[in-house]
Formats: C-alpha cells, sequence, structure tokens
C-alpha cells in the first residue's frame, strides 16, 4: 500500500493511494494538466488511475474533477449533497457513484470508510482506507473543523494518516485575515491548528502506526517547520519513532510505503527520514 500527496494547501489538495492493482485520488483540487504533470512526478499514468473519490465541494479539492472524469474516464465518487454543491464543475456526461456518509464501499482492491466531519461544507468527509489483504489501514483527514468522536474512532488503528495541521494559532491570530475570516478557520468547521492536530496524532498513536504527513497547512498562518515541530514535540514525548512529515503546495510529497514505515516502527530499524 502506498501514499502520497500531489500536493495540499489552500491553492489545491490531492491524495493518491495505491493497494495492489487498485490506484485512485482522493479529491482533486488542480487543473487536469497539473494533476497529470504531478502524477508524472511520482512515476504514474493517469490512465492507471481509477476514480477519484471526493470529500467536499470546496474548490481546493474539486478543481478538476470534472475535467479529469471527463479526460480520463475517472468515475466520481462523492455524496449526493456533494455532487449537487459541484454542479458547475460537471457537465452530465461523467460516471458518477454515490456514497453516504458512515456507510463503508468497496472500491477495487480496498475498502474505503467515509466519516461525516463538522467542516463548512455541503456533505463533507475524512476517510480511511482498508487494504482486507495486508489489514493495513490509511487516513485522510483534512479540512475538519474539529476531531469529533467519529473521526476519532474512523481514524483508529490507521498505519499512516495524512492529517490536517493546517495554523499556527499565533500566526492566524496576527494575520491580516479579517476577524470574520480568523474565526472561521480557527472555529469548530474550520480547521485544525497545529496544537488539535499534535492532541489528535497523539490520541491515535498505537504500536504500528508507520507515519504521519501533515498537510493542509495555510500559506499565509503557518510554515512546515512550525506544523512539524509541533507534532514530534508532542510524539517524541509518548516515544514515538515514526515519520512525521509535511505535505507541500508545489510539489508531490514521496509515495510512502505503508508496510514498511510499520515494519520499521515494530522491529525498531533505523527511523525513515523521507521528507526533502
Amino acid at each position: 500500500m502506498r501514499v502520497a500527496t500531489l500536493g495540499s494547501g489552500s491553492r489545491g489538495n490531492s491524495v493518491f493511494v495505491e493497494c495492489g492493482q487498485t490506484r485512485f485520488l482522493v479529491d482533486a483540487g488542480f487543473s487536469g494538466s497539473e494533476i497529470a504533470r504531478r502524477l508524472e512526478l511520482l512515476g504514474v499514468l493517469p490512465d492507471s488511475i481509477q476514480a477519484i473519490v471526493v470529500t467536499h465541494e470546496h474548490r481546493d479539492h474539486t478543481a478538476g474533477i470534472g475535467i479529469a472524469a471527463r479526460r480520463w474516464n475517472w468515475p466520481l465518487y462523492l455524496t449526493p449533497a456533494t455532487e449537487r454543491a459541484c454542479a458547475p464543475l460537471l457537465r452530465g456526461s461523467e460516471t458518477v457513484l454515490h456514497y453516504e456518509g458512515e456507510v463503508p464501499f468497496d472500491l477495487g482492491d480496498v475498502r474505503v470508510h467515509p466519516s461525516s466531519t463538522c467542516h463548512d461544507a455541503a456533505d463533507p468527509v475524512a476517510l480511511t482506507i482498508l487494504d482486507p489483504d495486508s489489514g493495513l489501514k490509511v487516513g485522510v483527514a483534512t479540512d475538519l473543523g474539529r476531531a469529533t468522536t467519529p473521526v476519532r474512532n474512523a481514524l483508529a488503528g490507521c498505519h499512516f494518516v495524512v492529517l490536517e495541521s493546517n495554523h499556527d494559532e499565533i500566526m492566524l491570530r496576527e494575520s491580516p485575515y479579517p476577524w470574520s475570516v480568523k474565526q472561521r478557520i480557527g472555529g469548530s468547521r474550520g480547521h485544525l491548528s497545529n496544537r488539535l492536530a499534535a492532541d489528535l496524532a497523539v490520541d491515535l498513536l498505537h504500536p504500528s502506526l508507520g507515519g504521519f504527513l501533515l498537510a493542509h497547512l495555510s500559506h499565509e498562518c503557518n510554515a512546515p517547520d512550525a506544523a512539524v515541530s509541533a507534532a514530534r514535540s508532542r510524539l517524541s514525548r509518548k516515544g514515538y519513532r515514526g515519520v512525521v512529515d509535511v505535505a507541500l503546495q508545489d510539489s508531490p510529497s514521496p509515495l510512502y510505503d505503508v508496510a514498511a514505515l510499520v515494519d520499521v516502527v515494530r522491529n525498531g530499524g533505523p527511523q525513515l527520514r523521507l521528507f526533502g
């Protein structure tokens, strides 16, 4: 099972997941040409992608879903409410497959479990992706607002988590944003701060958790070093030895081999450093 972000931040988000013969994207917040370019940097052909699972309608997660679905015949998995909210991006010729929050569904070799979040969107979800053969489980949890009990329960037992760490609370407070925007970002229907992301990461710890990829960082109100430092300082106090890296906006992350990361954590090998 392998995972990478094509890029993550306020200007576009997409996660690549590969398990056996199954390859798909979670969200597609880039143009069609940019999706193709970033997949090529990962060594992935667009024709090998089998679907896009859409978590919610915000343009930084959906800008390319329509053009990608039409260009490469990728089915779109989304909830009915999210489809209605994405209507301006769709022409009716796309293959649309509905799912419902809290109801798992199969996509190729994996089982996808959506969990409703409290983000300010029509029907937003976080996802866990389970490989039934290996038992490996990956979480994709951005745009959380706050870490609700259902989301925490869904993410429990994950072996790798793409986790929102959107803003530094002091940087947000001192930013030039209007007060209403600051309230939205930092509110319970906005985004997780570095501090709250670190709290959630600690809650998710278990002996076979191979890594965290911190995602959806604000360009204006965060910095990669700040996000990583907040998470690592909390996790290291719990004895965590796995990977803690950050997804960048303008380039794909490395491809993370989840089984290899878990093996390092379980067997005490040298800690991997995959963030360049």
